[in-house]
Parts: C-alpha cells; sequence; structure tokens
C-alpha cells in the first residue's frame, strides 16, 4: 500500500507539472538555483573598472573619467577600497570616486532581489538565442514597496522599484544577463531615466566555479537631460579571507560592517615592472567561448635582483574574457585575454599586468586604421579604432571572419602594482 501511494503520487505530481503553463517549472528551478548559488558565494574580491561618460542636451558622450575599485563580497554585502588596500570600507563606491554617477549591488544585491519569494511579478517569453546561446527569457516588475534597489543623487536619495528581463540557461539554470528600468522614481528625484545591465559568467575560485558579473552598464538621464553611461568590467577575481565585525550606531538600525582583516588566500603579488613573455599552450579559436581556460608558459627566465625569479617554461592559467564578433567596417572580432595566475617552481604567483607587445600576426593588433571616405576616389579622412584599458585584461582585435591565435602565439606583459 506504501508503494502505491508513492506510485500514484508521482503520477499525479508529473500529471500536475504537465499542466503548468510554459516556463513556470523553469522559473522555480532557475529561482531556487540562484538563491543557492548566493548562498554558496564566498568572500571574494575583484577588480571593477568603470568607464564613465557624461553629456549635457543633446549632445554626443564624452570621455569623463576611469574608477577602479577592489570590491570585496564579504557575507552578503559588498565593500570597497582603492586598488591593493586592505582597507575595504562599506561606504558607498561613490566615495571614492568624487562625484559624478556609479553604482553598486551587481555581485548579489539585484539577483536576490529578483528571486525573491512572493514580491516579483514575471512573464514568460520563451527562448531567444543571445550570443550563440538558447536563453530563456522572463520579464518581471518588482515595487518599490519591495525593492533594495536605491538611487543616491545630490539632490537627494530614493528607493525605486524595477521593470525588465532577464535570460537564463534551461541546461544549467544559471541566470546570463539582466537588463531593467527604475520605476516608481521618487518626485523629489530630478530623474528622467535609470536603466541597467548585467552580464553573468561562471568564474573559478579556488577549486570551485561560482556565478558573478562579468560585464555591466547603467545609464542615468536627469530632467535637464543631463545623461551619464557607466560600462564596467569585472577581472581578477580571487577568493578572500576576511573577520568582519558588525557595529551598531546608538540611533542606527542597520549594521555597519568594517573589515578588520582581510588576505589573500590564493596566490603571492608579483612585483611591479617585471617584464614577462608567454606563449600559448593551445590555439585560440571560435570553438572556445568566453569563459574558457587558457593556459601558457613562460618564454625566457625572468630575473630579480640576480635571481631568477620565474623560470623560463613556468605555467601560466587564466581565461578567455571577451570573444565579441563586430559586423561593421568589414568584420572584426575583439579578444580579451586574462591570465590569473603563475605557477613558478612550486611558488603560485598572482598575475596582475599590462600587454605590451603582441606577436605578429595577420590582422591581429591593438588599434583597427580605416578610411572613412566612402569615394575611394576622394582623399578622405582617417578612423582608428582603439579599446580602453582594462587592468590585467590584455584586449586587442583580430581583423576578418577568421579566429586563429595559432599555439606558440607570444604576448609580452608588464607587470604592475595594485597601489595607485
Amino acid at each position: 500500500m506504501r508503494v502505491a501511494i508513492l506510485i500514484a503520487g508521482t503520477v499525479l505530481t508529473l500529471t500536475a507539472q504537465s499542466d503548468l503553463p510554459p516556463g513556470i517549472l523553469l522559473l522555480a528551478r532557475v529561482k531556487a538555483h540562484t538563491r543557492m548559488e548566493l548562498k554558496r558565494l564566498p568572500n571574494c574580491s575583484c577588480l571593477e573598472t568603470v568607464h564613465r561618460e557624461i553629456t549635457s542636451t543633446g549632445r554626443k558622450l564624452r570621455p569623463l573619467d576611469v574608477v577602479r575599485l577592489e570590491v570585496l563580497y564579504s557575507e552578503g554585502k559588498e565593500m570597497y577600497a582603492p586598488p591593493g588596500d586592505r582597507r575595504f570600507a562599506a561606504e558607498h563606491p561613490s566615495a571614492f570616486a568624487g562625484g559624478g554617477m556609479i553604482g553598486d549591488g551587481y555581485f548579489a544585491l539585484y539577483l536576490s532581489d529578483l528571486t525573491g519569494e512572493g514580491r516579483v511579478s514575471y512573464e514568460y517569453k520563451g527562448e531567444e538565442e543571445v550570443q550563440g546561446r538558447r536563453l530563456a527569457r522572463y520579464d518581471f516588475r518588482l515595487p518599490a514597496m519591495m525593492s533594495g534597489h536605491t538611487i543616491h543623487m545630490i539632490e537627494g536619495t530614493g528607493t525605486v522599484g524595477s521593470s525588465g528581463s532577464f535570460w537564463a540557461d534551461p541546461a544549467t539554470y544559471d541566470i546570463v544577463r539582466l537588463e531593467f528600468q527604475a520605476t516608481e522614481i521618487p518626485p523629489f528625484l530630478p530623474l528622467a531615466e535609470s536603466s541597467h545591465s548585467v552580464e553573468y559568467q561562471r568564474t573559478k575560485l579556488g577549486e570551485n566555479e561560482f556565478l558573478l558579473p562579468r560585464t555591466a552598464s547603467t545609464r542615468m538621464i536627469r530632467l535637464d537631460g543631463e545623461e551619464s553611461l557607466n560600462r564596467m568590467e569585472f577581472s581578477q577575481c580571487h577568493l578572500y579571507g576576511a573577520e568582519s565585525s558588525i557595529s551598531f550606531g546608538m540611533k542606527e538600525e542597520v549594521p555597519r560592517f568594517a573589515t578588520t582583516m582581510a588576505s589573500e588566500t590564493e596566490l603571492k603579488p608579483l612585483q611591479s615592472e617585471l617584464e614577462i613573455t608567454t606563449r600559448l599552450s593551445r590555439p585560440i579559436t571560435l570553438e572556445n567561448a568566453v569563459g574558457s581556460l587558457i593556459e601558457a608558459t613562460v618564454s625566457g627566465n625572468v630575473p630579480r635582483k640576480g635571481k631568477v625569479l620565474i623560470p623560463d617554461g613556468s605555467a601560466v592559467r587564466g581565461r578567455i574574457k571577451r570573444l565579441e564578433w563586430n559586423e561593421e567596417k568589414g568584420g572584426y572580432y575583439i579578444v580579451g585575454l586574462e591570465f590569473r595566475e603563475i605557477d613558478a617552481a612550486g611558488v603560485n604567483y598572482r598575475f596582475f599586468a599590462d600587454l605590451r607587445v603582441l606577436d605578429r600576426a595577420p590582422g591581429v593588433g591593438f588599434t583597427l586604421v580605416f578610411d572613412s571616405t566612402q569615394n575611394k576616389q576622394v582623399a578622405g579622412s582617417t578612423e582608428i579604432l582603439s579599446l580602453p584599458e582594462v587592468p590585467g585584461v590584455g584586449t586587442f582585435f583580430v581583423r576578418g571572419r577568421k579566429l586563429d591565435l595559432p599555439k606558440g602565439f607570444r604576448m609580452n606583459w608588464k607587470t604592475r602594482s595594485l597601489l595607485p
């Protein structure tokens, strides 16, 4: 009788699930999976590079500046410090930027709001192809009264709601992309529009992989027409061990976190100004994907104070950070490689360096040069495309539809200090 009840229950459950509208069961699994991912997210730190642009009414966006911060995620909180500084603070990142627009919440806040119980409405929109992957799209709406999204402006601070879309992998249940706009903007904020996007990917920390932000963007338009655009990249992510103290002010209801100790648990830092040449151990082609592991070896001994610090042949490991195709100008790829560690005779070092020189190969370079004149018989101006610098990530162009960085492809790097 007991077996019969279990079987009957199974049949009823399967029948009930088959009657559910499309996307309902997948949504439940995506939400449960995301909550579990947030729960298991360890103390970790990433280097956040923010390229900020701004414009007044009706004018073209112009570069404002570049902001670099170390972001420490610890116990559900994001804390910030200048690159290389171990004294993280729970202040809003605007405290480090000296004015202008800058945001937070990319590690956990947005995903936590999105997958909360009983406060978000969803609508399944079917599957779409996004960057070569079949992803399930859901539209959502989150009311301001249930939101953790706060906008800080000179004129004041207010909580807003949000509406937008997210895309999840039906096989792994990972949320891959998130786009949303602010709703229910308080009338005392002189804000016409605020929109955000975040791309997530699997990142290896220690022996395990975790879902972390890869890139993000934020656009804000004030009522007077001033527009701000931030484009963010997260790189050099690694595990941290941290002891945090929580202090409550006399009239404070929200605890303030202050890191009293934060020590890197994985890798030793390398001195700055070291020149290191690497050679790819395997080719990089279109069969690779963003996030794929890459390996190289050090070409030639790297000396330090008369001794060999890094021997010839030492293993260098990292990931593909960017692999983007652009149809314009005859077509080209943007390739971003992030090497993160060197195994030098049993000592593991953190690899943090700028890419200085690329091996000679057809169509490979740091810039692309085009003749912008449509009439070939008339001399015209030259257009040069270049890429913004992202510390620790070597980014370059490959012209044409074929992508093939061969085994042995050489790259020369110069290490840099994490301190400003």
